[in-house]
Parts: C-alpha cells; sequence; structure tokens
C-alpha cells in the first residue's frame, strides 16, 4: 500500500520550478503524480511528450493552459487533459500564482529510457537550462 499527501511530498526544483513528487513512477512503472508550483512571473515551456498523457488537476490560482492551438482559463477543481504528443504550456494568471497536480499515465508501462524519477527529471533540467547539474 502507498499513500502520501502533498505534506509529505519529496520537494525538488527543475529548471527553476518548484515541484513535488506525491507517486513517482518508479513505484508504479505507469503512472506518476506531481505537484507542481508556478509563481505568478513563472510559466513552463511549451512542451510535447511522445509517450504519455497527462492530466492536470488545479489546486490554487488561475492561469492559462495552451493545448495545441488552444487556449483556456483554468482554474481550481478543473481538470485538464493533454494526449500524448501535443504541444502545451501553463501560464499563470492569478497574483498568487498557480499549483496543480499533474498525472503522467503511460499506457503500455515506462519506456526504459525514461525510468527512475530523479535521473529523468535531471535530464529535464539540463535541457530546459543548457547546464549538467553535479551529480553525485
Amino acid at each position: 500500500m502507498f499513500a502520501r499527501s502533498l505534506e509529505n511530498a519529496e520537494l525538488f526544483t527543475c529548471a527553476g520550478i518548484d515541484f513535488g513528487m506525491i507517486l513517482p513512477r518508479d513505484l508504479t512503472d505507469s503512472i506518476e503524480v506531481v505537484w507542481e508550483t508556478l509563481k505568478p512571473d513563472q510559466h513552463t515551456p511549451v512542451d510535447r511528450h511522445p509517450t504519455f498523457d497527462q492530466i492536470f488537476y488545479i489546486l490554487k490560482g488561475a492561469a492559462e493552459v495552451s493545448i495545441g492551438t488552444e487556449t483556456i482559463q483554468v482554474s481550481p477543481q478543473t481538470i485538464v487533459y493533454i494526449p500524448r504528443n501535443t504541444d502545451h504550456s501553463v501560464r499563470p494568471t492569478s497574483r498568487s500564482g498557480v499549483e496543480y497536480l499533474y498525472f503522467i499515465v503511460w499506457g503500455k508501462g515506462v519506456p526504459p529510457a525514461e525510468r527512475g524519477w530523479k535521473r529523468a527529471y535531471s535530464q529535464i533540467h539540463d535541457r530546459r537550462t543548457g547546464t549538467q547539474e553535479d551529480r553525485e
């Protein structure tokens, strides 16, 4: 059995954005749940994922979510579905920023190259910042 509250999330920063790992892919081999916090002056870069679908669940604040060629306004208790291979980004529109959970779903299991959540987020950090953090 596995249960974890937001208060007990494993906190980390990736490319300047704050996250909390709730349910890691390493434990399930098919889904991952992450808590993301964007400050008012932050936004996610446009991204796309060829191997998984994503679902956002807005916890606090408001944002514009762009999916493909459409942009929608979201607020707490809103669910957003992002199909695999679809460009998407998030930009807070409230003074407090936005907090949301995202659920990653690999329908056929996590591909070998994407296993190990810490390694995967380290690679994302490197790709987005053009740097390589010290690895111990």
